[in-house]
């Protein structure tokens, strides 16, 4: 991607020269660096000024409270678990909810490595990574920072359809899980109801019956 955009902005450069529109080049590069600059400080602040809110929340309870809430729920999505990954998997879904994604990192990378088994990704582990992408934020500061260093008015009006959106497809993505894990395991019993047992002879029957 780096060699992409240099090979851009040469392009770009080659062709103001050879159509004379340099001037107009420097003045949009001084613009854009304005632009970068101003962007970057509002999207900052309100990123310190939501994460902030959301922190007093966490010190607070929200995530613990959060945590019982959805422990059942996840139990029969996951399946037995010892009791420290269950804890690590809810408070990193409770965190990303919250929009701390912060503190919810830690936890994430606590629950994948003590999900893992070997170098092969188990359905667990597949199953927390797609929730976790695709999870539900109540609120979304890095958009609503972005939305507000546009000037927007309402940088939060957008709210509702980002949950409506964010519960489609999570739900969706969850039911993508379960149905490749029933897949697996379909294809799984065919395999092994086809496997070749081998007799006192040497020879090798289908379905696994003595010749």
């Amino acid at each position: 991607m780096g060699k992409f955009f240099n090979v851009l902005i040469l392009f770009s450069i080659i062709t103001a020269v050879i159509q004379k529109n340099t001037a107009e080049l420097t003045g949009a590069v001084l613009e854009s660096g304005q632009r970068a600059i101003e962007f970057t400080l509002t999207m900052g602040a309100a990123i310190i000024i939501y994460s902030g809110l959301m922190n007093v929340a966490n010190r607070a309870g929200l995530c613990r409270l959060l945590s019982r809430l959805l422990r059942p729920v996840l139990i029969r999505l996951f399946g037995p678990l010892d009791s420290s990954t269950m804890t690590d998997i809810t408070m990193n879904i409770a965190c990303n909810f919250l929009g701390l994604g912060n503190a919810a990192t830690p936890y994430g990378i606590s629950a994948v490595k003590s999900m893992a088994a070997g170098d092969t990704a188990t359905n667990a582990m597949i199953l927390f990574v797609v929730i976790n992408t695709s999870s539900i934020q109540f609120m979304p500061t890095t958009l609503a920072a972005v939305r507000k260093s546009a000037e927007s008015v309402s940088p939060l009006d957008i709210l509702p359809c980002i949950w409506i959106c964010s519960v489609v497809s999570l739900t969706a993505a969850v039911i993508s899980c379960k149905i490749c894990e029933r897949a697996e395991k379909y294809f799984a019993k065919l395999h092994n109801a086809g496997t070749y047992s081998r007799d006192n002879n040497g020879r090798h029957n289908k379905a696994g019956k003595r010749i």
